[in-house]
C-alpha cells in the first residue's frame, strides 16, 4: 500500500504502517484515512474487510445534533479559547458554549461517531480537529460577520487549511524574513543605542507577514499599495517592506536631513517619514506608497483612505482591485481613538468606499505604560469592528507561519468580497515603548517574562534546524549576509545627500512646489460662458418633479445671470464649479448637509418630489459621472476632513472641498488641521489643495453656531503654508475657488463662508465682476468717498460686518467714514492695504470686528496695520458668542454705532 493521495508529504513507509494497523483495528487509525485505506481493503480478510460504512456504525441522531451545535460554537467562540499571547501572561477566557455539556454531550460520547470536519469520525477526533482549526495560533473571529457568503467563505478557508504554510521552501522564506528583521534590529542596537526607533523586537513576525501579504496581493492582480503605517518596527517596515533604500534611511537616523541642501523646511523625525517606491514582487511591478504621519499616528488612516479613493476614482471601476489599501494600527490606538469608529463608519458609504482595506493591528498588549485592563472595556483590541461586521484574524506573533497564513487569507478575503478585514497580531515590545524606555518601572512581571522568552527569529531557526529544513551553517550564513549588507549601507550613509525633493504632482506635472510667494492668475470667465453654465445647471431630466420653491430660485438665478444683475453667493459658487468643470478639472464637495446646503442655498442635488430620485444639477456639464462628487457626509469631522485631505494630496486636478455645517464644528478635527493640513507640506513635502468652507458670522446663534475660529488658523499661518480668506462678495468667492485650481501650486484654502450673508441684499455681485479680465480682490471698498479731505475715518473690517456697517452709513447718511473690507487675511495683502489707505490721507484708522477681542483677526492683524490703528469690538471672552438673542442684538448694535462715533 503506497497510495499517497491524501498525504503528499508523508513517507511511504509511514503510510504502509498505518495501513497495516487499519487492517487489524480500523478504529486505531485517524478516520480521515478510512476512505483511502478502504479502497485497498476490498476483498481482504480481517477487520478491514467490512465496508467503511459498516465501521462507522449506526448514526446517533442526538449525538450528531449535539456535535453540530458544538461545531457552530467553535466557529463562533473558538477564538476565545485560543492561546494567542506569546508571553502566556493571560489565559484565554474561553466560553461556556465550548463545553460538551452545553450541547447535551458528555465524555462518555467521545468515542461515538459523528459527521465531523473530515467526514465520519469519532467525536473526540472531531473536537480535536475543531480545536486545531479555531483555537490555534491563528484564531478567526467571525462572530459579527452578517453576510452568509462571507461567513461561509471564512469557515471553509479555516477548516480546509487554506493559505497554510506547507513546504520547506516557504519555511526557508519565512526564516529569511526573520533574519532580515532580526539582523537590522541588532545592528541598530549596536550603532544607535540611544536613538528612539520603535524597533520590531518582539514583533519580528511582522516582516514575513507583510512580505507574504504583498506576494499574495500581486498574485491576485494588485498593482499598487497605499499604506498607513504604524510606529512599531518602523525602520524595518520602511526599508524591508516599502522598499526605501537602506542607505537613505540610515542617513536620516544619523541626522542627515531628508532634504537637499538649501531647502529650508523643518522636515520631521525619521520614524514619521514615509516613502514612495516602485518595487518588484515575485517578478511583478508594485507601486508602494507609505504615508508620512505625526505622533497622532491613527490620524493617518483616514488620510490614506482618501489617497486610495483618489487613486480609484482615476481607475476604471473593474480595475479597482488593482489597488490595495493597507492600514497598520496599534492595539491602544485602535481601541482608544474616536477616529477609528469614524473611519470605519465611512467604509461602505458611496462617497468614501474604497473596496475594503486589510488592517494589521500590531497588538503590543500595552499602550505606552497603560495595561489592557486600564486601556479598554472590551475584551479584544478590535472589538469595535464588530459593529461593522468585520472579521478578525487573531494571530500569535510568535508563530510566523500563522502570521503568513493570516496575511494570505486577509488579502484573498478583501480581493474576493471588497470589504475590510483585520489581522490582530498579538506580540510584545522587547525594549518597552521605545529604546530609551525602562519598562520594568511599570510592568515588571511582563518584562521578566519577556526576558525569559526566546526571540522568535532564534526560536524559529532552532525549530527548522531540528526538523532538518536548514542547517546551522545556513542560519549563520543568513546572519552574516545581513550584517554585511547593513555594514555596507552604514558606510555609504555617512556621505549620503538627497539631491531633490519629490513633490507629488498627480496628473498636473506642471505644478510648482508650494514654497515662496503666491501667484495671482486672472480668474475671470467669459460672460457667454457663464450664461451657458447658468442655463445648463437649471435643467432637469424630462418628467422630473422639481420642488416649486427651487424652480422659482432657479428662475431668479437665470434672470440675474442673463441680466447681468446682482448674483447671490450660491449662484457665484455654482458658476465657479461649472466653469472649472468645463476647464477640465474635477469637483469633490462633501460635508454635513452639503448637497442641499445647511442654509438651503446650494441645491447642488435636487430630489424628484414624486419618485425621490436624486439629480446632480451639474450633470449636463460632466464628461464622466465621477467628475463631480457632491455628497452629504456622516456627522463627523475628524475622519471626513482627513479623508478629503488625503484625496487632495493625491489629486491636484480636483477641487476638493469640505464644508462644515457651522464653522465651529471643524474644531473636532483640530489635530488633523494642525498636523496635516497646515504643516504637511513643510514636514513631509505633501502639498494639498484642500478647501475648508466654514460658515462664520455672529448672528445670535449661540457659542457653537457663530465663529469658525479664524484666530486659530491665523495663529497657525506662516511661510505661505495656507490661505485664510473671509470674502464679503459673491464675486470674490467665485474668484477664490477658481484661483485655487488655476494657481501653479497647491496650498490649503480656509474660507470663512457666510450664513445670513447668503441672502443679504448687499451681498451681491454683478456678473461683470466675474467676467474675463477680473480677479480676486484682497481688499474691497464697500463705501466711502475717496476725495482728499472728505474722510475722517477708515473702518477696516472683514466678513459680513462690512455690510452691516454700510447699512448704518447709508441709513444715517454718514459721508465721512469709509468702509474697507479685508478679504484675504493670510497672507496679509500689505501692498493692497497700503494702496487703499493712501486714498484717505489723514484719516483715523480703526479695526472693527464682531468677534471678541481675543478672537477673530485683530490680534493677528495688529502688527501689520498702522501703529495708530484702534480696536473697536467686543471685549475678550472665553466664549465666542452669547446664546441670548436679545443680548446679541444689543451688543451688535452698540458695536456698529461705536464704529462711527466720535
Amino acid at each position: 500500500m503506497t497510495d499517497r493521495r491524501q498525504l503528499p508529504n508523508a513517507e511511504p513507509g509511514f503510510l504502509d504502517a498505518l495501513y497495516q494497523r487499519f487492517l487489524t483495528d480500523p478504529l486505531s487509525v485517524d478516520p480521515s484515512l478510512w476512505s483511502l485505506f478502504a479502497d485497498h481493503a476490498e476483498g481482504k480478510s480481517g477487520a478491514a474487510a467490512v465496508s467503511v460504512e459498516a465501521l462507522r456504525g449506526p448514526a446517533n441522531p442526538s449525538i450528531d445534533a449535539g456535535f453540530r451545535s458544538l461545531q457552530e460554537a467553535y466557529r463562533r467562540y473558538g477564538h476565545l479559547a485560543a492561546k494567542l499571547d506569546p508571553l502566556g501572561l493571560s489565559a484565554p477566557p474561553g466560553h461556556a458554549d465550548l463545553s460538551l455539556q452545553a450541547h447535551g454531550l458528555s465524555s462518555a460520547d467521545l468515542e461515538q461517531l459523528v459527521d465531523g470536519p473530515a467526514g465520519r469520525e469519532t467525536l473526540r477526533s472531531a473536537i480535536d480537529r475543531l480545536q486545531d482549526h479555531w483555537c490555534g495560533s491563528l484564531a478567526v473571529d467571525l462572530i459579527a460577520v452578517d453576510d452568509p457568503a462571507a461567513r461561509n467563505w471564512l469557515v471553509s478557508a479555516v477548516e480546509s487549511g487554506e493559505g497554510a504554510v506547507t513546504t520547506a521552501a516557504e519555511r526557508r522564506d519565512i526564516l529569511d524574513a526573520l533574519m532580515v528583521a532580526d539582523g537590522q534590529e541588532r545592528f541598530m542596537n549596536v550603532k544607535f543605542p540611544s536613538n528612539k526607533r520603535f524597533g520590531m523586537e518582539g514583533s519580528e513576525s511582522q516582516l514575513p507577514l507583510f512580505r507574504s501579504l504583498m506576494a499574495e496581493a500581486v498574485s491576485l492582480g494588485v498593482e499598487r499599495v497605499v499604506m498607513a503605517p504604524g510606529h512599531r518596527g518602523r525602520l524595518n517596515v520602511i526599508t524591508n517592506v516599502a522598499g526605501k533604500p537602506l542607505v537613505e534611511a540610515l542617513s536620516e537616523v544619523m541626522g542627515t536631513p531628508a532634504l537637499p541642501e538649501g531647502v529650508n523646511l523643518p522636515s520631521d523625525v525619521p520614524y514619521h517619514l514615509g516613502t514612495e517606491q516602485r518595487l518588484v514582487v515575485d517578478g511583478k511591478p508594485l507601486s508602494f506608497r507609505m504615508l508620512s504621519h505625526p505622533s497622532h499616528v491613527e490620524l493617518v488612516w483616514p488620510v490614506a483612505q482618501g489617497v486610495a479613493r483618489s487613486e480609484l476614482d482615476r481607475l476604471e471601476r473593474e480595475a479597482a482591485k488593482t489597488l490595495l489599501p493597507l492600514m497598520v494600527h496599534t492595539d491602544g490606538a485602535f481601541s482608544g481613538q474616536g477616529v477609528v469608529y469614524e473611519t470605519l463608519q465611512l467604509a461602505r458609504l458611496p462617497a468614501y468606499d474604497i473596496g475594503g482595506s486589510v488592517h494589521v493591528v500590531v497588538n503590543n498588549q500595552l499602550a505606552f505604560t497603560t495595561r489592557v485592563e486600564d486601556g479598554r472595556s472590551t475584551h479584544g483590541a478590535t472589538d469595535i469592528a464588530r459593529a461593522f461586521g468585520i472579521p478578525v484574524l487573531r494571530v500569535n506573533g510568535d508563530d510566523p507561519e500563522a502570521a503568513v497564513r493570516a496575511a494570505r487569507l486577509a488579502v484573498r478575503y478583501r480581493q474576493h468580497f471588497g470589504r475590510d478585514i483585520i489581522i490582530d497580531f498579538v506580540c510584545y515590545r522587547r525594549r518597552g515603548h521605545n529604546e530609551l524606555d525602562e519598562p520594568t518601572f511599570t510592568q515588571p512581571e511582563m518584562y521578566r517574562r519577556v526576558a525569559e522568552t526566546a526571540p522568535v527569529p532564534d526560536a524559529y531557526a532552532a525549530r527548522l534546524e531540528a526538523e532538518g529544513v536548514v542547517s546551522v551553517g545556513e542560519i549563520d550564513a543568513l546572519r552574516h549576509r545581513e550584517r554585511a549588507r547593513l555594514d555596507e549601507a552604514y558606510e555609504a550613509a555617512a556621505g549620503f545627500r538627497r539631491n531633490t525633493v519629490a513633490w507629488p504632482t498627480g496628473g498636473s506635472g506642471g505644478l510648482k512646489p508650494p514654497l515662496g510667494s503666491f501667484d495671482h492668475p486672472s480668474t475671470g470667465a467669459d460672460a457667454d460662458h457663464l450664461n451657458r453654465i447658468a442655463q445648463a445647471i437649471s435643467l432637469v431630466p424630462d418628467g422630473f418633479a422639481l420642488h416649486p420653491k427651487i424652480a422659482r430660485q432657479w428662475m431668479a438665478r437665470l434672470e440675474t445671470v442673463f441680466g447681468g444683475k446682482g448674483v447671490v453667493w450660491a449662484t457665484a459658487e455654482a458658476l465657479a464649479f461649472g466653469s472649472l468643470l468645463e476647464d477640465g478639472y474635477r469637483i469633490r464637495l462633501t460635508g454635513e448637509d452639503t448637497a442641499r446646503g445647511t442654509f438651503s442655498q446650494r441645491h447642488g442635488v435636487v430630489v424628484d418630489q414624486e419618485t425621490g430620485e436624486a439629480h446632480i444639477t451639474f450633470s449636463p456639464l460632466l464628461k464622466n459621472a465621477s467628475d463631480m462628487v457632491l455628497r452629504d457626509s456622516p456627522l463627523t469631522e475628524e475622519a471626513t476632513i482627513a479623508f478629503e485631505y488625503g484625496y487632495a494630496t493625491a489629486d491636484p486636478d480636483t477641487l476638493v472641498c469640505w464644508e462644515a455645517q457651522f464653522g465651529d464644528f471643524a474644531n473636532g478635527a483640530q489635530a488633523l488641521i494642525d498636523q496635516f493640513i497646515v504643516a504637511g507640506a513643510h514636514k513631509w513635502q505633501t502639498p494639498s489643495g484642500l478647501v475648508l468652507l466654514l460658515p462664520h458670522g455672529l448672528e445670535g446663534g449661540g457659542p457653537e453656531h457663530s465663529s469658525a475660529r479664524p484666530e486659530r488658523f491665523l495663529q497657525l499661518a506662516a511661510e505661505n503654508a495656507i490661505t485664510v480668506a473671509s470674502p464679503s462678495t459673491p464675486a470674490n468667492y467665485f474668484h477664490l475657488l477658481r484661483r485655487q485650481m488655476l494657481r501653479q501650486s497647491r496650498r490649503p484654502l480656509i474660507v470663512m463662508t457666510p450664513k445670513s450673508m447668503l441672502r443679504h441684499p448687499r451681498a451681491v455681485s454683478p456678473v461683470a465682476d466675474m467676467a474675463t479680465g477680473t480677479a480676486f480682490q484682497p481688499v474691497v471698498l464697500h463705501a466711502g468717498d475717496e476725495g482728499v479731505g472728505h474722510t475722517r475715518r477708515v473702518v477696516l473690517c472683514t466678513g459680513k460686518v462690512a455690510h452691516e456697517l454700510a447699512e448704518k452709513r447709508e441709513r444715517d447718511d454718514i459721508r465721512d467714514v469709509a468702509i474697507v473690507s479685508l478679504e484675504e487675511l493670510y497672507p496679509f495683502p500689505a501692498d493692497a492695504v497700503t494702496e487703499r489707505l493712501t486714498s484717505f490721507p489723514g484719516a483715523e484708522i480703526v479695526w472693527v470686528q464682531e468677534e471678541h477681542e481675543n478672537m477673530g483677526a485683530w490680534r493677528y492683524l495688529a502688527p501689520y496695520l498702522p501703529g495708530e490703528t484702534r480696536y473697536i469690538g467686543r471685549p475678550a471672552s472665553p466664549s465666542p458668542a452669547t446664546g441670548v438673542g436679545a443680548w446679541h442684538r444689543r451688543t451688535q448694535a452698540e458695536l456698529i454705532d461705536r464704529a462711527f462715533a466720535g
